[in-house]
């Protein structure tokens, strides 16, 4: 397997030289653009071109507030543009929002029984309810598709994430995934580890559902992302 970087800081942005998603592209990256219907969840989630911005030197990835109930809420996402990953380590600076009722999302991806995550509820930071434990969000996905198997632990923020810049790190290895929260190891998980070739993707969505992401958010919540680096091998 070959090994290969993929690096950006998102205070190189030129305005005047690019749009954003020429700049996202120039990085091996595209933007999200499609739609959840809501199914079993109270709201859909609709990922579009104008909720992800480059602004102040941060990747602005917006939930928008004030969705009507049962609509599609406006979210955002990015993935990188080949999904041929297969092994790495995935690295994420990041602010988050303050603002309740919104997951942001740092993982890898093929469907949802490969996936690896960091997930970030900001309804959950240090309180809970009887689904959701709070803290830092670490899961494999079942490798059989039965979520109620996911392999998952909730980890305690060392620090505010929504006060200033915070590292979030997923190591994926043939025999676990390892978690780091500025560069200090949270979570280890050993089973339900995913074996395919993968996206890797980052997001920020709600859909209203108690059980999760909770919100949808009143206000507008944005998750800023100053810089990503990966450095991963791929299955071909």
């Amino acid at each position: 397997m070959a090994t290969n970087t993929l690096s950006v800081d998102f205070s190189t942005y030129d305005p005047s030289n690019s749009s954003v998603v020429n700049f996202l592209r120039a990085n091996q990256l595209n933007v999200a653009t499609y739609t959840i219907n809501k199914t079993a969840d109270p709201y859909g989630r609709a990922f579009t071109l104008n909720n992800t911005d480059i602004q102040d030197g941060y990747l602005t990835m917006t939930v928008s507030g004030g969705t009507p109930p049962g609509g599609n809420v406006p979210s955002s996402g990015i993935r990188t543009a080949f999904n041929n990953i297969l092994y790495g380590t995935f690295k994420t600076v990041a602010i988050t929002s303050p603002v309740p009722g919104v997951c942001h999302g740092f993982f890898t991806y093929k469907n949802d029984s490969q996936e690896t995550d960091i997930e970030i509820l900001t309804a959950f930071y240090t309180t809970g309810n009887d689904h959701v434990r709070p803290g830092l969000q670490l899961t494999n996905q079942n490798t059989s598709n039965d979520h109620s198997r996911n392999t998952h632990l909730a980890v305690p923020y060392p620090a505010d994430p929504t006060e200033a810049e915070h590292e979030y790190k997923i190591v994926w290895s043939q025999n676990e995934t390892r978690q780091y929260f500025d560069n200090a190891l949270i979570g280890t998980l050993e089973t339900n580890v995913p074996s395919v070739p993968s996206y890797f993707v980052w997001n920020s969505w709600s859909s209203g559902n108690d059980k999760w992401s909770a919100g949808p958010p009143t206000e507008d919540a944005i998750l800023r992302i100053k810089s990503i680096e990966l450095e991963y091998e791929t299955a071909d």
